[in-house]
């Protein structure tokens, strides 16, 4: 009687966590309902307390719960309580993921990650279905790129590729215990839609990640024209698909001269690298002006700091006709920068060491997964302060938890193939 009383409480705790992963690609707030359903039936356990002790345990966890402190530690510091508590609230995440995912058996962390993958593709039809509905009525093939893709499922572009990303690898990884088909036909969908998102930096880790594949599971020979191929295939989709390489070629006609201006006109020009210069430079004056490097300006005051530096500047800061804030309330873009000019430089060491040593246990332990979802992140992170909102904090810890034990799969361990 009790064996069957814990093997439906862990079917049970699987299944919530598949739908969490399912969900990651719709609904942000059916996402954290179910986070904290997931967390309600996980306290109902006999063994909580015992399984908590095993967590906290683990050093990757610790440093989590340690990150998630000095968020905490900074709303009180902050003058804007408000915003404070908003941003402790967001990164939840960081409290509650790693006791809902911390060390699940092979089958089940396959589960969650193939309903992860589900997920993506049922994503991809929909926006596909909508923006096929929508080119019927105006004929116009933005609908089928970037934001205009997303639309419909109200999510940024940037981060879904970055999930397609993650769906590519579970599939490899996974790939020799799948139907051929349905394996072939995911990535192929998945590495479409990552294409049609046409994110500029989702294409360079795309190669990165098919580096790693290469020299995680091939000869060295046939890893180098692996990383060849992919590299020539990144050049012809950058140079022959017409939004990819117009997307491009505007970035490398970025004038950074901009960059250096004292106060800007509301049609000053800029690209996406110039803009993210512009606000990190913005960051470190602030920061350099307050004397806060040690604390930073604390995590409800950043935000306000740099609206206020965006004003000052006459950088455009919306029209009130048009409901236009324009770029108040745009963050540094840059994570690391982000951890520093929010809570200081102990908060961005410990950071760096949370990342640094699931890297390191990753690579000693051939752990694929681990690798790819790290790498992944910590490039990411140049561009995007992803964990400032649910959709990056989410998918970071959720991954980054579920793969930390997952070392090379038996029929993974064989001879390189040449």
């Amino acid at each position: 009687m009790n064996t069957t009383l814990k093997y439906n409480y862990l079917t049970l705790q699987s299944y919530l966590l598949a739908l969490i992963a399912f969900s990651m690609p719709f609904s942000i707030k059916v996402n954290t309902w179910l986070i904290l359903l997931c967390t309600l039936h996980y306290v109902c356990d006999k063994a909580l307390l015992q399984k908590a002790k095993a967590v906290v345990k683990d050093r990757y966890v610790q440093l989590l719960l340690l990150f998630f402190l000095a968020y905490v530690l900074s709303y009180f510091l902050s003058t804007n309580k408000t915003e404070g508590f908003a941003i402790v609230e967001r990164r939840g995440s960081l409290l509650l993921l790693p006791f809902l995912l911390y060390r699940h058996d092979t089958a089940v962390i396959k589960k969650i990650a193939l309903w992860f993958v589900y997920g993506l593709v049922a994503a991809f039809l929909v926006c596909l279905v909508n923006a096929a509905i929508r080119y019927h009525v105006d004929k116009n093939t933005t609908v089928f790129f970037y934001q205009e893709l997303t639309r419909v499922i109200d999510f940024n572009a940037v981060y879904l590729a970055a999930y397609c990303l993650i769906g590519i690898h579970i599939l490899l990884y996974y790939f020799r215990s799948l139907s051929v088909l349905l394996a072939v036909s995911c990535i192929m969908i998945l590495l479409l839609f990552c294409l049609l998102l046409n994110s500029k930096m989702m294409l360079f880790i795309l190669f990165a990640g098919l580096v790693i594949y290469g020299f995680n599971f091939f000869s060295k020979k046939a890893a180098l024209l692996i990383s060849g191929m992919g590299l020539l295939g990144i050049l012809a989709i950058g140079i022959g698909v017409p939004k990819v390489k117009e997307r491009m070629a505007l970035e490398l006609s970025s004038n950074f001269k901009v960059v250096e201006q004292d106060s800007f006109r509301y049609d000053t020009q800029f690209t996406g690298t110039s803009l993210r210069l512009l606000f990190w430079k913005f960051s470190f004056e602030i920061q350099s002006e307050h004397h806060a490097w040690l604390t930073g300006l604390n995590t409800g005051d950043f935000q306000d700091a740099l609206n206020k530096k965006y004003i000052e500047t006459n950088l455009y800061h919306g029209n009130p006709d048009l409901h236009d804030t324009g770029y108040l309330g745009y963050g540094p873009h840059n994570q690391y920068i982000e951890v520093l000019f929010s809570m200081g430089i102990i908060a961005l060491l410990v950071f760096i060491c949370l990342l640094a040593l699931y890297l390191k246990n990753a690579i000693r332990s051939h752990n694929y997964m681990g690798i790819q979802v790290m790498v992944l992140f910590v490039l990411f992170f140049f561009t995007e302060s992803v964990l400032s909102v649910n959709k990056g904090i989410v998918p970071f810890v959720f991954f980054t938890v579920l793969f930390m034990h997952l070392a090379k799969a038996d029929n993974f361990n064989k001879k390189p193939v040449e």
